[in-house]
């Protein structure tokens, strides 16, 4: 009875890993405009899901495997770690939450980025914002503050720049720990052709 039980379990923990497959963000679904942006919507179902508002899937061009990620294991308070892990896609063809992303235009013109997982904004550290290599995480919205802000826009090859109000730096994939899950993301001066500081 014992083994039938650890078997039962083991089965019930491998369906789970099973459930989450990598999807390649390039066979996501087609772009969409929002204030003349095109980006990739998506499917997102559960907990803290608005059905009002379209999610989007953010990812650096130099390797469209990886999506911009909300760390799980920190997820619930400010400070949250984003990385850069594989593009997920479950069964069903929804995308976890922490892979989702609200993309909403404020008055100024510039854009906030929302976490779907936990509703907290991508945020540049203010501790480090002077320099490069400034931290990228969530926190809590703060009214009018330009940390939060990025300037979008879209460059001739299709891809997005994303620029700190801020520091003027750029959302940048780091090149030393790209390839791999769990890659840095953080801010770095503009550079041209730098296809780690292009995003779909």
């Amino acid at each position: 009875m014992r083994d039938l039980k650890r078997f039962l379990v083991s089965v019930t923990v491998l369906a789970g890993l099973a459930g989450l497959v990598s999807a390649p963000a390039a066979l996501a679904d087609e772009r969409v405009d929002i204030g003349g942006l095109s980006l990739r919507p998506a499917k997102v179902s559960g907990a803290g899901f608005s059905a009002r508002q379209q999610a989007y899937l953010l990812g650096p061009a130099s390797d469209e495997s990886r999506c911009l990620d909300a760390d799980l294991s920190t997820v619930n308070g400010n400070g949250t770690k984003v990385q850069l892990w594989t593009c997920l896609t479950r069964p069903d063809g929804t995308t976890p939450a922490n892979q989702a992303w609200y993309v909403t235009q404020i008055p100024e013109g510039h854009f906030r980025l929302q976490s779907v997982q936990s509703g907290r904004y991508l945020d540049a550290d203010l501790s480090s914002i002077n320099s490069n290599g400034t931290k990228i995480q969530l926190w809590d919205f703060i009214p009018a503050a330009s940390n939060q802000w990025f300037a979008v826009t879209e460059n001739p090859e299709g891809y997005l720049r994303l620029q700190n109000v801020r520091s003027g730096r750029y959302l940048d994939a780091d090149l030393n720990t790209a390839g791999r899950d769990g890659g840095v993301v953080l801010l770095w001066d503009f550079r041209a052709g730098a296809r780690n500081q292009w995003w779909f």
